[in-house]
């Protein structure tokens, strides 16, 4: 019950400070996460980078990560069944039910896929974990601050992205011992340096 509660003074403080402009970044957020146009384009640029790097082992690493969360988020929903926060509190109305955030898990899960899978360059690591770990931040933000969802819905989705992306990474480096010769070029590469 105090969960709700905090869900509930986190929403009203969001409802009583919004404003157009952060409204309309908050709203231009939601839709790049939930926007049929903008995750078709997203998988398209995907593809063919993928297609152009020929990190095969990646791609299909970071892609399995994504609908498996987004699966898994999906699943659970149907299980928990809790509704969305109240018309007085949001922006907007998206239906269904809450928790876990499915954009979330599917944003957490492609950041922990990406960041693992990634053959980074010699120091920017770092700089990747912090652009991904904003990324994440701001589109689960903008979910709580539009009131599609309640801030435990995020962090619940969130969970459930990080708990499959590293699930994913696992079997995929696992799978990729067993069958070393089916490693991406740029791992093999940088192994035999």
């Amino acid at each position: 019950m105090g969960t709700v509660n905090v869900d509930r003074d986190i929403l009203r403080f969001f409802s009583g400070h919004r404003t157009a402009v952060l409204t309309t970044v908050a709203r231009w957020g939601m839709d790049i996460g939930t926007g049929d146009l903008a995750i078709g384009l997203a998988g398209l640029m995907f593809v063919g980078l993928v297609v152009a790097t020929r990190w095969w082992r990646a791609g299909i690493t970071i892609g399995v990560s994504v609908l498996v969360a987004q699966a898994s988020a999906r699943v659970l929903k149907q299980i928990i069944a809790r509704p969305r926060p109240p018309e007085d509190l949001a922006v907007v109305q998206v239906g269904a039910f809450s928790m876990p955030s499915t954009v979330a898990a599917m944003t957490a899960a492609l950041a922990v896929a990406v960041y693992s899978v990634v053959p980074w360059r010699v120091g920017r690591r770092r700089y990747a974990i912090g652009l991904l770990a904003t990324g994440v931040a701001l589109i689960g933000c903008a979910m709580v601050y539009l009131g599609a969802h309640w801030p435990t819905d995020v962090l619940a989705g969130w969970t459930v992205g990080v708990v499959v992306g590293i699930i994913v990474v696992r079997l995929s480096r696992t799978v990729g011992r067993r069958n070393p010769t089916q490693a991406p070029a740029a791992t093999r590469a940088a192994s035999a340096s």
